[in-house]
């Protein structure tokens, strides 16, 4: 029998319609707590407040692992755990595996505001959707190192989507310094290797929260997130190769303990080439 692309693209985009949230749904305050220790990104350890952390990216291959997710859309609390236990492994094996999850703004009309949420996530998520089978974003959704997609909560495809990702040799390499100053947190990088075409994207991480659910689809739950991304900036490095950055100050700075995470990805393909985080005590 002949079955069309047109027709398995359907069926594709119909499965994941039925295992993601698939509608587009104001910001009700979350109960936030945070504790330790946290779910954290592959890093060194860190040393007292106001010293400055440096890491630099190795030549071994990298997995940046971007969850898309919502505190409003019932079907993400599992693809949450996923992250978390990849976060855990990571951390574990010592493996260069970035997790970060991104909490997408269009399911807060759902009757919950998510409030690590934010409309910039939802417009990077949306720069994917042509890499997924129905040409499509949905939550939850993982997109690995930018170029391969899954459910989210589709822990044996992620795995294997993971493990591929490492076995690829490093384009860019990343040099990272951080410390925390007076007014925030101060970064310097410096990057070499494949930069023609590229940009470095710099993302300030709450490595672990929770949240009270109070209405919405997950009223009454209490949801733990891991390497939420509070604050994330794009350089194209065509601009420079070196350069600071100073994320603004806001409630990511009440954490006890945070993680900056710098990645290089290709300014139209979206493949990332590099990746380096440390974290900040």
């Amino acid at each position: 029998m002949f079955i069309s692309r047109e027709l398995i693209g359907r069926v594709a985009w119909a499965w994941l319609l039925l295992t993601g949230c698939s509608r587009e749904l104001p910001l009700e305050r979350a109960v936030v707590t945070r504790e330790q220790p946290p779910a954290s990104v592959t890093s060194p350890g860190g040393a007292s407040s106001g010293v400055a952390q440096h890491a630099t990216s190795r030549a071994s291959g990298v997995a940046v692992v971007e969850l898309f997710t919502s505190e409003g859309c019932s079907s993400c609390p599992p693809a949450d755990r996923v992250l978390a236990s990849l976060a855990a492994r990571a951390k574990s094996q010592s493996l260069l595996v970035f997790p970060l999850s991104f909490h997408v703004d269009y399911w807060n009309y759902l009757g919950w505001r998510d409030s690590f949420s934010d409309a910039r996530y939802s417009e990077r998520q949306r720069g994917y959707s042509a890499i997924g089978t129905g040409g499509g974003t949905y939550t939850p959704q993982v997109v690995v190192n930018g170029e391969d997609e899954s459910v989210g909560s589709n822990a044996s495809r992620i795995e294997s989507l993971v493990e591929a990702a490492l076995k690829r040799a490093p384009r860019s390499q990343i040099e990272l310094e951080a410390r925390r100053a007076e007014h925030g947190i101060e970064v310097s990088y410096r990057v070499t290797g494949e930069t023609r075409g590229r940009v470095l994207n710099l993302a300030l991480v709450e490595p672990r929260a929770e949240s009270q659910i109070e209405s919405g689809e997950n009223a009454g739950e209490r949801l733990a997130h891991v390497n939420i991304v509070r604050v994330f900036s794009s350089r194209p490095l065509s601009q420079g190769t070196v350069g600071q950055w100073s994320p603004p100050a806001g409630p990511a700075f009440e954490a006890r303990q945070v993680s900056v995470v710098a990645f290089v990805e290709g300014a139209s393909q979206r493949d990332i080439s590099g990746a380096v985080a440390l974290e900040l005590p």
